[in-house]
This record gives structure tokens, C-alpha cells and sequence, in this order.
């Protein structure tokens, strides 16, 4: 990858499982960027976090992270099993995750994952997300979150703002939304994919 400010760069990439179903798509995501995917259900929103991820597969093209960059995905759903006797602070731990500042968190930390709400066990993942990848200098950090206000009762749906909104700067963000709302509160920027998508 060429350029020093390009944290992620797609070149006429295919992308799918079994067989390509998204692509070609090309885009570069500037280190530092604040990107939220939109468009509608079933484009490739999810699929290319996936990809970027390992998750899925490159049929064609090139998807290519700049060097020495860590990820950190929020997958849409993460089902809690029963029973599920582990707390907050072993979740933090698994996930190489630090624990923010916010008191909401820290209250949350000492719970049973399987008794908290779904709301605030979404909110326990965003933050596992946006601070894992310890020992790392923030511009080789990139945050991948999949519609991550899903789930996010009133009571919570502020502090995942905050907690969004206070990343470093130099730590890249790209995530999939449909919620406007969350998404101008968080001061992330409107990317449609389509915009990204080849003509056939």
C-alpha cells in the first residue's frame, strides 16, 4: 500500500463466502477517517467488514490493510449462552480490552454478563471493541463496529455516544449504520456504499 495515510484500500474487490457477492468495489479509508457505511439491507455493508476481517473471502481484486494494523470488530450479534457465569472484568480480559473512564461501565464490570440487559450488554461490547488492541500507538488501530446502536436501549444509547465520540484521533473507525440519528451525534460521516460499487 503506497499511500501513508490509507489505513484499508479496496481495488475492484469481489467479496462473498462461497462466491463473490459484492463487488467490485473500490474505496481507500484515510487513517483517522470517521466512516459510517449506509445504504440498504443486503448491499455488503456487514459482508465488507467481514472481509477486512478474515471472515469472509476476496474472490477478486485487492483488499489490503496498511502494515502493522490491528482490527477490532463488533459484529452485529454476539448471543449470550446460558448459563454464562462470566463478569464484565473477564469479557475486558478475553477481549485484551481496557476498561474506559465512564461510570456506567465500571458499574457494569463486576455483573454477570448473562444478567445484564441487552442493552447494556451491547454496551459492554462497544467498549471491548473501541479499546481493545492494548499496546498498540493509536494510528495503526482500526475500529470496525456493525451497526452497533442495535440493541441500545435510552438508558445507554448516550454513553455509546460518548464512548464513540471520545476515540484518539488518529484511531480509524469504520462502521455500518442505518441510524442517522447516532450517527450525527457521534460525528461520524455518511459514506454510502454504492458510491463505491463499479458500474456493471
Amino acid at each position: 500500500m503506497s499511500s501513508a495515510n490509507t489505513i484499508l484500500r479496496a481495488r475492484s474487490a469481489c467479496l462473498g463466502f462461497e462466491r463473490p457477492v459484492l463487488g467490485p468495489l473500490s474505496l481507500e479509508v484515510p487513517a483517522g477517517a470517521r466512516w459510517a457505511l449506509t445504504g440498504p439491507n443486503g448491499i455488503g455493508k456487514s459482508l465488507l467488514l467481514k472481509a477486512v476481517t478474515g471472515q469472509a473471502r476476496v474472490h477478486g481484486g485487492q483488499l489490503e490493510l496498511a502494515p502493522e494494523t490491528r482490527t477490532s470488530l463488533l459484529a452485529q450479534n454476539h448471543p449470550r449462552r446460558q448459563p454464562w457465569p462470566l463478569s464484565g472484568h473477564d469479557w475486558f480480559r478475553a477481549m485484551g480490552a481496557q476498561t474506559p473512564e465512564q461510570s456506567r461501565i465500571r458499574a457494569l464490570m463486576d455483573q454477570r454478563l448473562d444478567r445484564l440487559s441487552g442493552g447494556q450488554w451491547q454496551l459492554l461490547r462497544l467498549a471491548a471493541a473501541l479499546t481493545s488492541c492494548k499496546g498498540l500507538g493509536p494510528a495503526r488501530r482500526l475500529i470496525l463496529l456493525d451497526e452497533p446502536a442495535n440493541h441500545l436501549d435510552a438508558e445507554v444509547r448516550h454513553d455509546a455516544i460518548e464512548l464513540i465520540a471520545a476515540l484518539p484521533g488518529e484511531t480509524t473507525l469504520l462502521m455500518t449504520s442505518h441510524d442517522d440519528d447516532f450517527l450525527r451525534a457521534a460525528g461520524v460521516q455518511d459514506h454510502p456504499l454504492a458510491e463505491y460499487l463499479h458500474d456493471r
